[in-house]
């Protein structure tokens, strides 16, 4: 994914520091000369980090507020960019963005653990309730051959979950199922 950086900022040399960013961030860098262009800019489409200067005037109407307001998922710096550097900027923004990306692998591989154990628990539920149904000495031999061919799809269901979660283990939902149906079974 292509990242855009925008610097907000009003100090001679930007140009320069938009530079150095761009080629060791590996990035498309704008510079917007006030607050005002960077809420301009930022109204026409995102970025990936904003980079305020925190030596503009305090004079200008749009405050840096509104500014973050704005900038949806963007990662906000506020930092006295002369100070720092370009070599200062392109290390502080490059950590930033890396602790975003750590974040975000770690925040989706915890949805999908999330999501891989509620589907779990769903398929074993079938399993349990198909079981108690084929233990039905009543049931007709179709509805018995319909349910057992439901058991047979959640428990395919249930071993693509198992394989395909790499933070689960097999012989752990395994072992669930195994318990849940002693206890389903028993009543």
């Amino acid at each position: 994914m292509e990242k855009t950086v925008l610097i907000v900022t009003a100090m001679e040399g930007a140009e320069n520091l938009a530079r150095a960013i761009s080629r060791e961030a590996d990035a498309i860098v704008e510079i917007a000369r006030s607050r005002r262009a960077a809420l301009a800019r930022l109204r026409r489409g995102p970025v990936t980090a904003l980079l305020l200067d925190s030596v503009l005037s305090d004079a200008e109407v749009v405050t840096s507020d509104i500014v973050w307001q704005n900038a949806d998922g963007a990662v906000p710096l506020e930092i006295p960019l002369a100070s720092l550097g370009a070599m200062g900027v392109v290390r502080l923004l490059q950590s930033v963005l890396e602790g975003r990306r750590h974040a975000e692998t770690v925040g989706r591989r915890q949805a999908a653990v999330a999501v891989a154990e509620e589907l779990q628990s769903t398929v074993t539920s079938i399993l349990l309730e198909s079981d108690l149904l084929l233990r039905d000495k009543a049931l007709s031999p179709n509805l018995a051959e319909k349910a057992r061919v439901v058991r047979e799809l959640a428990d395919s269901l249930r071993m693509r979950l198992v394989t395909g979660c790499p933070d689960s283990s097999p012989s752990l939902s395994s072992a669930m199922f195994a318990q849940t149906a002693e206890s389903v079974y028993a009543r």
